[in-house]
């Protein structure tokens, strides 16, 4: 059998069947010291990857900087996929669309599916494929944040191709249609995911409230941080646990 050739980008000729992804670097690390026997594996052009195994079943994982945005993110899912990669579990952090305490800083979204407000999934499917997560990737994730008594919202994600925004009225236009919450990577993944027959899903957590802007970024900056960093921990935990339940789910 051949061996892989190097991918260009990630720098990596094999990855593990299941990746988790992150758009930003310094989450990727993170994430990796949660698994046992953690490596960094690669690191070029601000892509990071690193490589373990989850701490109770011994499942390998590769863990794989994205970079902001559907562009970035279709690369680095390409080459992993041309790699071996078949599970993509997208880590990551979102702007929540819901007002209400219990949709700030450092709650949990599930989305099921994505709304395709950007340019980079036309590409790989017309707009009215809809771009939605592997079932059981999402019940997987669900029924790990059940387990792990970890709250989570779920519904529609708006993936949008623009951070900053002059419009603050498609907030709640997007809101009206279904949108919990708005990021820049989901729908890309999930079209990506039904294009080439492999699973997907993300999990994500929330670093303020665009719609309640009475309480967004409101008190203490550590105490907000502090909330965003526990969010964060409760993401990965979930990742963890989902595959170590799709594992149970496949045999």
């Amino acid at each position: 059998m051949s061996e892989k050739p190097l991918q260009p980008h990630i720098k990596v000729q094999e990855v593990d069947q299941v990746c988790f992804i992150a758009g930003n670097p310094d989450r990727v690390p993170t994430i990796a010291s949660h698994l046992k026997n953690e490596k960094k594996v690669a690191e070029h052009r601000g892509l990071i990857a690193y490589k373990g195994v989850t701490p109770s079943k011994n499942i390998p994982v590769t863990v794989l900087t994205t970079g902001m945005g559907c562009p970035s993110t279709a690369i680095v899912l390409e080459e992993a996929y041309r790699a071996g990669g078949r599970i993509f579990i997208r880590i990551g952090s979102t702007g929540s669309l819901l007002p209400g305490d219990e949709y700030g800083i450092g709650s949990i979204y599930i989305p099921y599916g994505a709304i395709r407000d950007d340019g980079t999934s036309p590409k790989f499917a017309s707009l009215k494929v809809p771009a939605v997560a592997s079932p059981p990737v999402f019940q997987a994730l669900c029924q790990a944040a059940t387990n792990l008594h970890i709250n989570y919202h779920t519904g529609l994600v708006w993936t949008s191709d623009v951070y900053y925004s002059e419009d603050q009225n498609q907030f709640k236009k997007w809101n009206t249609v279904g949108g919990t919450c708005v990021e820049m990577e989901s729908a890309l993944l999930y079209i990506f995911g039904l294009t080439k027959n492999v699973h997907t899903g993300t999990i994500l957590t929330s670093d303020g409230n665009l719609n309640d802007p009475d309480s967004i970024y409101t008190g203490s900056v550590e105490e907000n941080l502090k909330k965003f960093e526990q969010g964060v921990l409760n993401t990965i935990k979930c990742a963890i646990s989902a595959v170590e339940f799709l594992d149970v789910m496949e045999s």
